[in-house]
């Protein structure tokens, strides 16, 4: 058929037939046109949107939003559209019908993948038992109705939507007439815990721990447990302990701290400095020396001697921790990496004689009349002892950390409540939550409250109390899911790990089939695993995420279930095999 005959039965059946005018308005090129520059557009803004805020806001706003899902359809009926204005069909219009057929694919494929597929991340450890819930990128809240204590779950993002005084979000409880009132956001609640007098508790005190040399400020509330003593760790390097008699003095047996880094000079502790011993740390954290000056420098590889101890003449030298790139974070020593740039270790030299035992240092307090009688202990023995009245400030010995005694209540309660914390910086995330109160028809005026994410928080008008959750979506797996092994290999000589190695053991629920299965960097796990499931991809894969250098027998697998995949695959194949065919398969023109 030539043009000129193909332009005339296009505009015969248009006058004759309303439905073939329909079909080719929705192939129009103009309409096209609008559709694909509104998706470059939105694209465009999309990047712009995940470079300046976050990839969930794109998600939320573009990628996911209703709009583009509905604008996507409308491009798959245009391009459909397109292929019928051909009609009827010729062999010159193979490689336009094919590619255009593939991209409508595609496109399906990719709906079908952001409505039905997720990614998400489970954290396993091969000590606990089986896991049958993974932690999905939507957030959700719970609330647990007071009329028929059900749990009734709502999707809610508050760092998406922001609400604000202004644009509050409402929530109905169910099965009531009570409301949820979200008017405030923040992206970095934290937690705060309060000492308060109760007309019956237990008596309680309140610390202040501070560091001029670190510009650390640590407050701690205690209250006394009548069934055992309450002890809170400090940073992981001291105990404190509040409970209701003081241990008898001990004989110390003298043990020295030292903070020693790579490129900077040590922090130096402890009742045992008159040992001489100095600790040195290579500046790539690899190496550890020791030497005193009555003695040899010794040098050692420090992987190969963490937490052992290192007889060296009458003391005993370990190296408790170390940081390849040390910072503190919330008055908490940490690392930003795992490349040296900073390395930092910890170090404990004790007298041989005090190597058993519980060495670390530690306070013990007890309530007395109008304040608190202290021990401090260190080595197994006891360095110093006193009473301490509200408003008195004593020297730990530890470094240069004081302790200050801020409040003491014969009778005391803790009450833990959640407030925004200061701006952070680019870049770091913290705990996001927003403000709530609960409404009912009687009152208006409740008690606000911040829930944060992970938390469950109790909202009460004085009549009514109804609790809310608040985090990330547990999406149920049909199989339960076991750490078996995990392994970090390193390359030879170094620290650098070469390999993560998850050994996981896999139970369908039902029929009881069980698969283990291996996650490698670049090589995930997979479950079902099967070849229809792999073709199909009706199947969840499981590659290396994150690991704690702390604890090998844990290990955080993300997880990626794709219905669309096999549609998408096939959607690319049938573009490229179209487009191969319109420029190198040409049908020769006739010669007349």
């Amino acid at each position: 058929m030539t043009a000129v005959e193909r332009k005339r039965l296009v505009e015969a059946r248009k006058q004759s037939s309303t439905f073939w005018r329909v079909v080719h308005w929705l192939g129009s090129l103009q309409l096209a046109l609008v559709l694909l520059s509104t998706i470059a557009i939105a694209c465009a803004v999309a990047t712009i949107a995940e470079s300046e805020f976050s990839t969930k806001i794109a998600q939320v706003y573009i990628y996911k939003a209703p709009w583009f899902l509905v604008w996507l359809a409308v491009l798959c009926i245009n391009l459909f559209a397109v292929t019928m204005t051909r009609w009827p069909w010729e062999k010159k219009h193979a490689g336009f019908i094919v590619t255009h057929y593939g991209i409508i694919t595609l496109l399906i494929g990719a709906i079908i993948g952001i409505q039905t597929g997720f990614e998400g991340n489970v954290t396993l450890h091969k000590d606990k038992g089986p896991v049958r819930k993974i932690t999905v990128n939507r957030s959700i809240i719970q609330v647990e109705s007071p009329n028929d204590s059900a749990l009734y779950v709502m999707p809610f993002d508050a760092s998406t939507s922001r609400p604000s005084e202004k644009r509050p979000r409402v929530f109905e409880v169910p099965q009531t007439n009570l409301q949820i009132l979200a008017d405030g956001f923040s992206d970095n609640l934290i937690k705060e815990e309060k000492l308060v007098p109760s007309e019956s508790g237990s008596p309680g005190v309140m610390l202040r721990f501070t560091s001029p040399r670190m510009g650390q400020t640590l407050e701690m509330p205690m209250v006394l447990d009548a069934k055992e003593p309450q002890e809170r760790d400090f940073f992981g390097l001291a105990r404190v302990v509040f409970q209701s008699e003081l241990p008898p003095p001990k004989q110390a047996g003298g043990v020295e701290t030292q903070m020693v880094f790579g490129k900077f000079a040590p922090v130096v502790s402890g009742e045992f400095k008159a040992s001489g011993i100095r600790v040195v740390l290579g500046a790539d954290g690899k190496k550890i020396s020791i030497a005193a000056p009555d003695a040899a420098t010794v040098t050692y590889l420090r992987s190969e001697v963490m937490k052992s101890p290192i007889p060296f003449g009458e003391s005993l030298v370990t190296v408790d921790e170390y940081w390849p790139d040390f910072e503190m974070v919330g008055g908490r020593p940490t690392t930003k990496s795992d490349q040296p740039n900073n390395p930092a270790a910890l170090v404990r030299i004790q007298n041989a004689k005090a190597s058993e035992g519980d060495l670390k240092p530690a306070l013990f307090a007890v309530p007395s009349k109008d304040g608190i009688r202290y021990q401090f202990q260190r080595g197994g023995g006891t360095y110093a002892e006193g009473n301490a009245k509200v408003g008195d400030t004593i020297s730990t010995g530890w470094a240069d950390w004081q302790v200050e005694i801020l409040s003491f209540y014969p009778k005391a309660a803790m009450r833990s409540t959640m407030q925004p914390g200061p701006p952070l910086p680019k870049g770091e995330i913290g705990v996001p939550g927003f403000r709530a109160k609960l409404i009912s028809p009687e009152n208006n005026g409740s008690e606000t409250r911040w829930v944060a994410s992970g938390d469950i928080t109790s909202l009460t008008d004085g009549k009514n109390v109804v609790r809310i959750g608040y985090g990330l979506e547990l999406r149920p797996t049909p199989f339960a899911m076991r750490l078996l092994n995990f392994e970090v290999p390193r390359y030879e000589g170094t620290e650098t790990p070469s390999n993560f190695i998850a050994t996981i053991e896999f139970k369908e629920d039902g029929t009881g089939f069980t698969k283990t299965g291996t996650a490698r960097m670049n090589h995930p796990a997979s479950f079902p695993g099967t070849l229809f499931a792999n073709f199909t991809g009706i199947n969840y894969k499981f590659s290396q995420a994150e690991w704690n250098p702390r604890d090998l027998g844990e290990t955080t697998l993300q997880v990626l279930y794709d219905p669309g995949w096999l549609l998408k695959w096939v959607g690319s194949l049938a573009i490229c095999i179209g487009i191969t065919v319109m420029f190198y398969f040409k049908p020769k023109p006739k010669v007349l």
